[in-house]
C-alpha cells in the first residue's frame, strides 16, 4: 500500500507550552517571526478558536494520542509515573492498518520504553539529563551528546520551569530542536518504508523552558522585542516586587525586567523551530524527488499554553486564554481539500478523528462521546461548517474546576471555592474584564455547565445555588 490521497502521510509537529497568539498569524501586532507556520496555516485551514481541553502536558498528551476527552480517559491533572493502557491510540491504529508510525522527540507517557503504538520511537522527554531518577532516565539526545564529550546538556543552572532565560551556550546544531528535527529528517529520507505511507509525530520540547534558544535568535529578541504581560482588572494590585520569588512560580508579581527577559527567551525558541520546520519540509519535497508528489498531511499543534506573566501568572494550568487556547493548523501536499479559516471550537482530541477520517479508517466507538474527538475532515471536504457548538475543558490548578467555550463567551468555574468568571472572549481576548457580575449574560452560562455538568462529569459539586459571581475581583481560588 503506497501512499495516495486516500492513504496519504501524515506528519503531526506539536511543540510544547506554546501559547495560541504565540504564531505570527493568529497576532499579526507580535514581533515574533513565524513565516513557515504562517504559510503552512495560510494555504490550509487554520482553527482560531482551538482549546486544550486540560492545559497540562500528562493529560492533554492522552488526550491527543486516543481522542478522548479527560473525563474519558481518567486523569485530569499532572502526574508522572503512571502507566496507561489505553484502549487504542491513533498511531497504533494507523500501524495495524498499514500505515508506518514514527515518534520523534517528547512523548511523555510512562514507561517511556512503552510504545503506545509507535513501530518505533526515539525518545526524549526534556533538555535535562535525568539518567538517575525513575520516570525520565531514558533520553536519546542526551546520549547523543554525550558521544560528543558533553556531559550535561543544562550545566548552566537554568530551572525546566522558570523564567530565566539566556542563550544556549552550545552549538546550534546540538540545540534540542535542531537534533529533533535531523532526526525526523533520518526518517523521512533514509529509513522510512517507500511502499507504505507513513505516519510521523515530531514532538518538540520548546518552548516549554528551560528557556535557552541559540544565540542567533536570543539576539534577535533581546531588548528588541514590544510583547507585555495582560494585566486585567481583577488582576490584584501589588506594592513593588518582593524579592524571593521563586523562578518557577506560578504566581506573581513579576518583574517587567524579568518578563521581558523570558518573553525573548521563549520567542527565540519558537522562531528556531519554525525555521527547523522549514528545513524537515524542505527535505521531504525536496526537487526532483518522488516524495515531493506523495499526498501528505501536516498538522501542527501543542499540548497547552503559557500564561506568560498574563495577569500576573506563569506557566499552564489555568483556563485562561494564555495558557488553554492553542495553535492548530492543517495543511497538506498534493490532495484536493479546502483552505479557510474556521472560527468554531475546536480541540485537541479532534486530531485522532480527523486523521483517521483522512485516512479512510474507522473510528473508534468510543470516540463517540459528547466531548472526545469529532473529525474536521468534513470541514476540509467543505461539507460543514462547524463540528461542535461548545467544548468543555477541565483544570487542576488553584483548587480545579472546569471551563466552558460556547459561542463568544467562555465561562469558568472554581471547583473549591464555587467562584465563577465570564469572558467575552471575541470582544476581550485577553480576558481583561470579568462579565460574571451581570446576571444576564451569567445564567445562561450557569444553566449550559449544569447540563454539561450532568452528562460528562463524575462526582460534580457543581450547585447553582452556590455559585459566587467574582464580578471582576480577583478569584480568591487564584489568590488565597
Amino acid at each position: 500500500m503506497k501512499s495516495s490521497e486516500k492513504t496519504p502521510n501524515i506528519i503531526l509537529i506539536t511543540t510544547d507550552q506554546q501559547r495560541y497568539d504565540a504564531m505570527g498569524l493568529n497576532n499579526p501586532a507580535t514581533d515574533l517571526r513565524t513565516p513557515v507556520s504562517d504559510q503552512l496555516a495560510a494555504s490550509g485551514m487554520n482553527f482560531t478558536r482551538a482549546f486544550t481541553t486540560c492545559p497540562v502536558c500528562i493529560p492533554a498528551r492522552r488526550s491527543l494520542l486516543t481522542g478522548l476527552h479527560p473525563e474519558s480517559h481518567g486523569l485530569r491533572h499532572y502526574q508522572d509515573g503512571l502507566e496507561w493502557d489505553p484502549p487504542f491510540t491513533l498511531p497504533g491504529l494507523l500501524s495495524r492498518a498499514g500505515w508506518q508510525t514514527e515518534l520523534v522527540g517528547k512523548l511523555h507517557l510512562h514507561p517511556q520504553r512503552k510504545r503506545y503504538g509507535y513501530d518505533h520511537m526515539i525518545r526524549t522527554e526534556s533538555p535535562n539529563d535525568r539518567w538517575d531518577t525513575p520516570l525520565q532516565p531514558e533520553n536519546d539526545w542526551v546520549d547523543a551528546l554525550k558521544e560528543k564529550g558533553i556531559s550535561h546538556p543544562n550545566d548552566i543552572g537554568i530551572n525546566g520551569n522558570g523564567r530565566i532565560a539566556r542563550p544556549w551556550d552550545k552549538d546550534e546544531n546540538l540545540h534540542h530542536t535542531s537534533w529533533l528535527a535531523d532526526r525526523a529528517v533520518d526518517f523521512i529520507v533514509k529509513y522510512r518504508d517507500p511502499d507504505c505511507p507513513f505516519f510521523l509525530h515530531l514532538s518538540f520540547w520548546a518552548p516549554h523552558p528551560p528557556l535557552i534558544p541559540p544565540r542567533a535568535y536570543w539576539d534577535r529578541y533581546y531588548r528588541n522585542h514590544k510583547h507585555r504581560p495582560a494585566i486585567s482588572d481583577w488582576t490584584p494590585k501589588f506594592n513593588g516586587i518582593p524579592r524571593g520569588i521563586p523562578d518557577d512560580s506560578a504566581r506573581g508579581p513579576f518583574s517587567e525586567e524579568e518578563m521581558h527577559d523570558a518573553v525573548a527567551g521563549y520567542f527565540g525558541l519558537i522562531n528556531h523551530i519554525d525555521d527547523r520546520i522549514r528545513y524537515v519540509l524542505t527535505r521531504m519535497f525536496e526537487y526532483g524527488s518522488p516524495r515531493a508528489q506523495e499526498p501528505t498531511v501536516i498538522i501542527f499543534t501543542t499540548d497547552h499554553g503559557e500564561m506568560l506573566g498574563d495577569h500576573q501568572r506563569w506557566r499552564k494550568s489555568l483556563p485562561y486564554e494564555g495558557s488553554a487556547h492553542i495553535p492548530f493548523f492543517i495543511s497538506w501536499r498534493n490532495m484536493d481539500l479546502m483552505k479557510g479559516t474556521c472560527d468554531r471550537p475546536v480541540c485537541l482530541e479532534d486530531v485522532t478523528a480527523t486523521v483517521l477520517d483522512l485516512c479512510g479508517q474507522p473510528i473508534p466507538e468510543a470516540l463517540h462521546g459528547d466531548f472526545d474527538s469529532r473529525s474536521l475532515a468534513p470541514l476540509l471536504r467543505g461539507d460543514v461548517i462547524s463540528v461542535r457548538d461548545e467544548l468543555l475543558g477541565v483544570f487542576d490548578s488553584s483548587g480545579g474546576g472546569y471551563y466552558l467555550v460556547t459561542g463568544k463567551f467562555k465561562y469558568i468555574w472554581f471547583a473549591r471555592t464555587s467562584e465563577e468568571q465570564l469572558f467575552d472572549i471575541c470582544s476581550d481576548p485577553h480576558e481583561l474584564h470579568d462579565l460574571s457580575g451581570d446576571p444576564a449574560l451569567l445564567n445562561p452560562m450557569r444553566q449550559r455547565m449544569a447540563i454539561c455538568q450532568g452528562s460528562c462529569t463524575k462526582n460534580s459539586s457543581y450547585d447553582i445555588d452556590s455559585l459566587q459571581p467574582c464580578a471582576n475581583r480577583p478569584p480568591k481560588a487564584l489568590w488565597n
